[in-house]
């Protein structure tokens, strides 16, 4: 039985989104076990996501490739084909799927807000606070750069948001139902391209779909 990879940007993102990922696929009928992430350098480039996507075929043991980083100022809908096209010309023996979230992991918390709200972060000696009472968001979801840094203001007096502590047991409290009714243009982004790859689709298959000839030399 082979395995699902994750290819992702910052320290806090492994656990992270190793623990989303998980809960989204326990959703689909299909066995592919997820490794935990990979924290790979420069995934907004080619050469980057090359290297990675070549470090995950070596493997030998790979059912699927999902690539997932940032996008803070330009468009998903153009930067995600020009992804996938790249994977795709690399022949991999796997699907492999690219998401692009906006501006950053951090949008995912937003509609959960009223939920992580006025409740401690991790538990025994890690317990400490998080977010304040009352916090919640009011804009678009995916308008504002900066989520990280509307967090830190939003917790109390001495305390900031930080990745590497905080991203993980925010990510817990998501409610995926509630996250899904948001709907959060990038969280559907994700879900088709774990839906793509829970679908037994052939090797050298790629999400989002690209017109190769398109794609080529970019």
């Amino acid at each position: 039985m082979g395995r699902g990879y994750v290819l992702v940007e910052g320290h806090g993102e492994v656990k992270a989104v190793g623990n989303l990922v998980l809960r989204l696929w326990a959703t689909r009928e299909t066995v592919t076990p997820w490794t935990r992430p990979i924290r790979w350098k420069n995934l907004h480039q080619r050469a980057g996501v090359e290297k990675g996507a070549n470090f995950v075929r070596a493997k030998g043991d790979a059912d699927a490739l999902l690539v997932l980083r940032d996008e803070d100022d330009l468009c998903p809908r153009d930067l995600g084909p020009q992804m996938a096209g790249w994977l795709r010309e690399l022949d991999l023996p796997f699907p492999a799927a690219a998401v692009l979230l906006k501006p950053e992991y951090e949008v995912l918390f937003l509609p959960c807000l009223p939920l992580m709200a006025g409740r401690p972060l991790g538990s025994g000696v890690r317990r400490r606070p998080g977010l304040l009472p009352g916090t919640e968001w009011t804009d678009p979801w995916e308008q504002r750069r900066g989520i990280k840094e509307w967090l830190s203001r939003h917790y109390p007096p001495g305390r900031r948001y930080k990745p590497t502590t905080d991203q993980l047991p925010l990510t817990q409290m998501i409610d995926l139902s509630m996250l899904r009714a948001a709907d959060v243009p990038c969280f559907g982004t994700l879900e088709r391209a774990l839906r793509f790859l829970a679908t037994s689709h052939g090797p050298g298959e790629v999400y989002p779909p690209v017109d190769l000839p398109d794609i080529r030399n970019t």
